[in-house]
């Protein structure tokens, strides 16, 4: 059942964007595994009713931690900071107290023609390690003249699970005219670095120990 609702989920999405994608800002990938350390590209495709984009911001969902921007030589970059409630493990075990809460690229080289052409803008998180769950990337384009603002939010909460999800996504991406970007978490297959023990290991490991001590 599930393999079915994904392939109907990505006839759904191909279908959509087939219309759609060159309208709105969308990440280059709509699904990730949970609890991943995910690479990200928002894709710009258009200006603003024929005027450049200048900037272009990113508000990041709650959830997401260890996050960075890649390198762009042509756009200055700036970060904002949300502290969190309590910390969570970073790199190299440190704990963390603040997360990116917003990316801006500005002041590019050169703006984003009007028309024509696509910008993709790159940084990285850790995805939450809840499964299934709809993350929306808030976007705006600034642009030399008036903006495009791709925040709107479903009006009623969209559940991965339920069969008519992909009906409902497609309406919520075509009944607004700035639907905000979006990815959907995944269970993943294995751990994604060599060194991590799986789940299911861990608790066998575990028991083993306990029996161990009896």
């Amino acid at each position: 059942m599930k393999k079915l609702l994904l392939a109907t989920a990505a006839a759904g999405f191909c279908g959509l964007f087939v219309t759609t994608a060159s309208a709105h800002d969308t990440l280059t990938n709509m699904e990730g595994y949970a609890g991943y350390v995910t690479d990200f590209e928002m894709r710009v495709t258009h200006g603003c009713k024929g005027s450049p984009v200048k900037e272009v911001r990113v508000k990041i969902p709650e959830g997401l931690t260890r996050i960075s921007v890649g390198a762009n030589r042509d756009w200055k970059v700036e970060t904002k900071m949300r502290k969190l409630d309590k910390p969570v493990p970073g790199d190299g075990g440190n704990m963390l107290t603040e997360v990116v809460d917003e990316i801006t690229w500005k002041d590019p080289a050169s703006p984003i023609p009007a028309g024509g052409v696509f910008e993709g803008f790159k940084f990285r998180a850790a995805l939450p390690k809840e499964v299934d769950k709809i993350l929306f990337f808030r976007t705006i384009n600034v642009c030399e003249t008036g903006d495009d603002k791709y925040v709107d939010l479903p009006k009623e909460e969209l559940k991965v699970n339920d069969p008519d999800f992909p009906k409902k996504l497609m309406g919520f991406m075509t009944a607004t005219p700035g639907p905000s970007p979006f990815l959907i978490t995944r269970k993943a297959p294995k751990p994604q670095y060599p060194w991590e023990v799986a789940e299911p290991a861990k608790a066998e490991m575990t028991t083993q120990q306990k029996a161990s001590a009896n």
